[in-house]
């Protein structure tokens, strides 16, 4: 399982950053709107070109960018009425078709974004405002951070059907919320 390991430690690096961007994108959205907000109102002069590029850029690169860190620490919501009652098989078996379907969903998302930004690439499409924003550049942060999740899933695929076929917990499972005895 030493490949195992190997796997994980790459994509952790991906995420991070990609983490690390998408923080970077966060703190110039905050910077963005505090000099926006001060030019509008003290001098009456507020940044034309702002609001297209923290919509259209920074905060699509934001989304998608903390997309697969945010399921490496089972940050997204997820729902565990049932898996109480399971064993730890049963829920790495869970685990195992609820990642493969997620992951043919998200195959589907990368290949079209994909698909899009290249189109949006050599057609040299901008988007019409105070500053033709090239819209490939809006559009790469979709194939970027679902591939990056699209590879968690794949991995959390295989590592739940090995945790399955072997017994043991090649990969862990998700902490379950609250207590269990209230069940």
């Amino acid at each position: 399982m030493a490949i195992l390991k190997k796997i994980n430690c790459v994509l952790t690096f991906s995420e991070r950053v990609l983490m690390g961007i998408a923080a970077l994108m966060m703190f110039l959205i905050m910077l963005l709107v505090v000099v926006d907000v001060m030019l509008r109102y003290f001098f009456n002069s507020p940044l034309a070109w702002s609001y297209e590029l923290i919509s259209l850029y920074l905060m699509v690169g934001l989304f998608f960018f903390s997309l697969s860190d945010a399921l490496r620490c089972n940050a997204h919501v997820s729902v565990d009425l049932l898996q109480y009652k399971m064993s730890a098989r049963v829920r790495h078996g869970v685990e195992m078709v609820g990642y493969f379907f997620a992951s043919v969903v998200f195959a589907g998302i990368l290949y079209m974004s994909i698909e899009r930004t290249y189109i949006s690439y050599i057609g040299h499409d901008v988007i019409a405002g105070s500053i033709a924003w090239p819209t490939w550049l809006s559009n790469i942060a979709v194939p970027v951070g679902s591939g990056v999740m699209l590879l968690r899933m794949i991995f959390r695929v295989i590592g739940h059907g090995l945790s399955l076929l072997t017994n043991q917990s090649v990969i862990p499972l998700p902490p379950l919320s609250g207590k269990g005895e209230e069940l």
